[in-house]
């Protein structure tokens, strides 16, 4: 039994180091490599997941989103115009 939390605890360790060197969650995958010991190390090891097309960072929430989006789907703030941080977007009526 102290074999297994000490394997386990090694693996969770393990994959919270390769996940914050990468910018990644690290308690969250401390928790998965608890959980799940080696797969998780072999899903931190993982390279980024390559996305198609053109992304850009919001410039008040600071979310992902498509560069050719006008309106952040997080915020629903205009992408790409000088609108203040504490302005309300409209509603569509």
């Amino acid at each position: 039994m102290y074999l297994y939390v000490a394997v386990a605890i090694t693996f969770a360790i393990t994959a919270s180091v390769i996940a914050y060197s990468k910018g990644r969650n690290s308690l969250g995958w401390f928790l998965a490599g608890l959980l799940i010991g080696p797969f998780a190390l072999v899903v931190a090891a993982l390279g980024p997941v390559a996305r198609e097309g053109i992304f850009a960072r919001c410039g008040s929430c600071g979310e992902i989103v498509r560069a050719e989006a006008t309106v952040c789907r997080f915020c629903n703030r205009p992408l790409g115009s000088d609108v203040p941080d504490n302005a309300q977007p409209e509603e569509a009526a």
